[in-house]
């Protein structure tokens, strides 16, 4: 990188006296960086410089070229030229032209794939040919369009002015347009930005309204370039924010410390405690054993009193036990009667029984249930409840009949059919979101294919959370396509219960509308 500003200037947002120059803040390695000043930036030098630069250039390097000093434009040709060192104020053979510098960048056999030349100078805007392509910051995609643009070769131009005098007069010992550059180099809080968007952003509007003069961004026009853009990488942005999230990082760790600690210390005070308790037992069972030793001295001197208290003991634990032989007698009567009562009556059962003329076949789908910090073993009873408030509703009216259950619970629905040996274990994907952030909805018409397919004319789902009680319960009639639902009661934290009582709702309002129709 050949650079021509003061490499003391520094790139710390709250000194001007830090370690680093400016430019090796943004990755620009020390060994990199070729500084020409006062008499060394003579026209040899600058000549012999930009050529070893074009020349040594691998395809994947990066060259950025810094100009400030005198520009003139020549009277004769139009051209603007650098005036180094030792060029004479009326004489341009002894300057740089920038058609010279444009001519090297162009050449195709300059390999480097992004080079951009910065000239602080007056008439520098003859170097332009054609304008910026711009990229927005506010884009959610820049960066990854700008990791795109960076790999492709790019020749770019940035002027302080165009083809016209610039003013000299800024702040700190510069130039107008380069002390707003530095300006926004310092106060850059992205990790990487394009040069053509840093100059817009921070520097463009600022030296046009204060300098009169018109600073720009172009691009050489040839086959070398292909739309691509220098990068900045602000590495010490970069390295300070590692530091700040390595500082939380150990902050947090001293925190776990600390807790640890006080876990620590409370375990030790609950040993004290157990072990006080394990004391104070100790001292108990000591004061009952003094207190048997007094009773049996007491029972020595009152062993008629006893033989008579034994004897009317005894006579009533063989009242108690007659009266229990008689209630055992009575049960097994009662089951006798039971039977016989059962046998006049056909058996129900979920799977087996005929349904009535008015029979619906009914089918739990899963549920989507969330228990929050109660875990996996709760979540798993909630469910297992819920199929048996479902079975035990339908066991008790004709007009239903459970024929598929997603789990095999016993109880209430015990010969159900599983849902996966009835879809020879195809995949149930009945639920769907909206959009990545929102919560699972359940996929109505992936349901109504699947109780098709098995037959089923309802469907139930619960979906929601348990803790706090915001879930809701839904009843679809498949054949109406209808879908019936209630939600639960927040104050009402019996679950069992209140899905009982809002399922039977749900049914008596099918049934009605059944009724209606």
């Amino acid at each position: 990188m050949a650079q021509a500003t003061d490499s003391r200037q520094r790139c710390h947002r709250d000194s001007g006296d830090s370690d680093f120059s400016l430019w090796l803040c943004y990755g620009f390695a020390d060994k990199n960086v070729i500084l020409r000043t006062d008499a060394a930036a003579s026209r040899f030098q600058i000549e012999r410089d930009l050529r070893y630069l074009a020349t040594a250039m691998e395809p994947n390097d990066n060259l950025l070229v810094y100009y400030a000093g005198h520009g003139q434009l020549d009277d004769l040709t139009g051209d603007g030229y650098w005036v180094p060192a030792e060029g004479a104020m009326k004489n341009p053979s002894t300057w740089v032209a920038n058609s010279y510098i444009k001519a090297i960048f162009s050449s195709e056999r300059v390999k480097a794939k992004n080079v951009v030349v910065i000239a602080d100078s007056c008439y520098s805007g003859s170097m332009l040919r054609g304008g910026p392509s711009l990229m927005s910051l506010d884009d959610k995609k820049y960066r990854k369009k700008l990791s795109r643009k960076a790999a492709l070769r790019s020749r770019q131009v940035i002027s302080s002015g165009g083809v016209e005098p610039v003013a000299d007069g800024g702040a700190e010992g510069h130039s107008l347009f380069a002390y707003y550059l530095i300006d926004a180099l310092r106060k850059n809080e992205r990790e990487v930005i394009d040069l053509e968007n840093l100059f817009h952003t921070k520097v463009w509007k600022k030296v046009t309204e204060i300098g009169d003069q018109s600073p720009n961004v172009g691009r050489l026009k040839t086959p070398m370039d292909q739309d691509g853009q220098f990068v900045l990488y602000n590495a010490a942005w970069a390295n300070e924010r590692a530091q700040r999230q390595a500082a939380l990082e150990a902050q947090k760790q001293e925190q776990i410390r600390k807790k640890e600690a006080v876990m620590s210390a409370e375990l030790a005070l609950q040993r004290q405690r157990i072990e006080m308790e394990k004391q104070k037992l100790a001292l108990e069972k000591e004061q009952l054993a003094q207190q048997k030793a007094l009773e049996l001295e007491r029972l020595k001197f009152e062993k008629q009193k006893q033989e008579f208290e034994y004897a009317k003991l005894q006579a009533q634990l063989e009242k108690m036990k007659a009266r229990q032989e008689q209630n055992e007698l009575q049960t097994k009567a009662n089951e006798l009667t039971a039977e016989k009562l059962h046998a006049s009556v056909a058996p129900r059962s979920l799977n087996s029984r005929k349904a009535a003329r008015d029979s619906y076949s009914l089918a739990i789908f899963p549920s989507n249930i969330i228990a929050g910090e109660y875990g996996d073993s709760y979540l798993a009873g909630i469910k297992k409840e819920a199929i048996e408030v479902i079975a035990s509703i339908s066991l008790d009216d004709d007009r239903l009949s459970l024929n598929y259950c997603p789990k095999e619970v016993g109880g209430s629905a015990e010969g159900c059919t599983l849902l996966q040996d009835a879809l020879k274990n195809e995949t149930l994907n009945i639920w769907k979101k909206k959009s990545f952030l929102s919560k699972k909805e359940p996929d109505w018409e992936a349901i109504k294919k699947i109780a098709k397919k098995i037959n089923a004319a309802l469907v139930v789902l619960i979906v929601g959370t348990i803790f706090p009680a915001d879930y809701t319960l839904y009843l679809y009639d498949i054949e109406n396509n209808i879908i019936y639902q209630k939600k639960a009661d927040p104050m009402y934290y019996e679950f069992k219960g209140g899905t009982k009582i809002r399922m039977q709702a749900l049914f008596k309002e099918f049934f009605r509308e059944q009724k209606e129709n």
